[in-house]
């Protein structure tokens, strides 16, 4: 499980600081991989690069604050299956306003070369009732 907290911390680190490299390196590169987001739905790194990272996280917001918790994990051979909440506080570019939203995520993790790589998103906002 010490592996895959350490991919989580990466995933977490790759979105505060919009860091496209720490990005590349927890996303599989051997298989197609997707994101599912309010926003979108990217179906390669590239796509996900463009649309989720500079496109949705580096063109909205100055500062970005990700925060998950209650992590559950279900491991099967070579591929895990996670699920977690999290807390988003941000900054908006254009008029500085502060944000916080929340929601849930599912990640499709696969292992390769003993190094947990991530394969599949899919997150949901929780709407503000």
């Amino acid at each position: 499980m010490e592996k895959i907290y350490s991919l989580l911390n990466k995933y977490v680190q790759s979105i505060n600081e919009c860091n496209l490299e720490l990005a590349r390196e927890i996303w599989d590169s051997e298989d197609s991989v997707s994101f599912i987001h309010p926003l979108g739905y990217e179906h390669s790194f590239e796509e996900i690069k463009e649309h989720f990272y500079l496109g949705t996280m580096d063109k909205l917001f100055a500062k970005r604050d990700l925060n998950i918790k209650n992590i559950s994990a279900k491991f099967y051979d070579k591929a895990a299956f996670l699920e977690f909440s999290w807390d988003f506080y941000a900054t908006k570019k254009e008029n500085g306003e502060k944000i916080h939203t929340q929601g849930r995520e599912t990640q499709l993790l696969v292992l390769r070369n003993n190094e947990w790589k991530i394969s599949n998103i899919h997150y949901s906002q929780e709407q503000n009732t």
